[in-house]
């Protein structure tokens, strides 16, 4: 009988260095067949080119073969292709954190992965678009700015290697000692904020970051909607009880947070606030988010097809 993945017509970006690929590459071998094509990803690729290339021979799907950083990146490229032409988009998480892919109920098990990519559990997924002066950025999970940006200068290929996902915990330990206040105004879908000083802004497509700690437990990429969380200045006991408290899943209920779920935010920050967009940090200060709904087609797990299911389920209930 016929695997589901040799049905796909996919181009494979596969990043040999992402986290877990070295234990994993013998797994991509199922893709080495006449209908698929691989290709290793580094910062030289031009992935735009690449995929570009991929359409214009008939290529319906793209793979992810790597982390956050690799899904990024393809989320961008894909974003440069026309939307009517535009290819679906799986995942098969190699990196250190592997969030999204797990927002999206994607296995960790490669060949569990690999068995998920079903045709029938591929549908419109949002994405974000952050933009400033003369800049123009795409992500898919989370944009975490302030002290975040800090916590992600921090880690090192040692780091991620000796620590795994609790890395980026290890990572926020000097920050800690030298939290950096900033001024914010922010309007949400017009609703006006000012005067906010904070320690960190996420803007939330997925719901985990930093290696699986739920930052936006209410946060669905198929709903339409950004969450939008500001975590006020506080001392350090007060941030290691909201990081605690994130580890737990339940923090959005603090006095130190503030919490919206919005398809467009502006930002205007003293000083100026840089963001890490899944592990990709920029140097450009973003002055606005738009959410893009259902922008790239994607393969997800089963979990994610029911957690829809269920919202769809509750949305006909409560209008009857």
């Amino acid at each position: 009988m016929e695997s589901r993945h040799e049905t796909l017509k996919a181009l494979v970006v596969y990043n040999q260095a992402s986290g877990r690929s070295e234990q994993n590459a013998d797994r991509l071998s199922v893709f080495q067949t006449e209908g698929s094509r691989l290709v290793e990803f580094s910062r030289q690729t031009c992935l735009k080119e690449v995929i570009q290339n991929a359409v214009n021979d008939g290529f319906e799907t793209v793979i992810a073969a790597g982390g956050d950083g690799t899904v990024n990146a393809v989320v961008n490229a894909l974003m440069s292709v026309d939307a009517a032409t535009r290819p679906a988009m799986a995942i098969l998480p190699l990196g250190t954190a592997n969030d999204f892919a797990s927002t999206l109920g994607i296995a960790l098990d490669i060949d569990i992965a690999i068995s998920q990519l079903n045709p029938a559990n591929c549908i419109p997924i949002d994405v974000v678009r952050i933009s400033a002066d003369g800049f123009e950025r795409y992500y898919a999970n989370v944009a975490a700015g302030g002290n975040s940006v800090r916590v992600t200068e921090e880690m090192t290929a040692e780091m991620k290697t000796r620590w795994g996902a609790f890395c980026y915990l290890r990572g926020a330990i000097p920050v800690l000692a030298d939290l950096q206040s900033y001024h914010i105004e922010l309007e949400c879908d017009g609703e006006i904020l000012e005067g906010q000083d904070s320690w960190a802004v996420l803007v939330a497509n997925g719901r985990t970051n930093a290696g699986g700690i739920v930052v936006a437990p209410s946060a669905s990429p198929h709903d339409g909607l950004m969450d939008v969380i500001v975590i006020r200045n506080g001392t350090v006991l007060d941030i290691m009880a909201i990081v605690g408290n994130a580890i737990l899943g339940d923090y959005l209920a603090s006095e130190q947070v503030i919490h919206r779920q919005v398809k467009q935010l502006k930002l205007r920050s003293e000083p100026g606030m840089r963001f890490s967009l899944d592990g990709e940090v920029i140097d450009e200060e973003p002055v606005e988010f738009n959410l893009v709904p259902g922008a790239i087609r994607m393969f997800v797990g089963d979990t994610f097809m029911k957690t829809i299911a269920g919202d769809v389920s509750s949305e006909l209930i409560g209008s009857n």
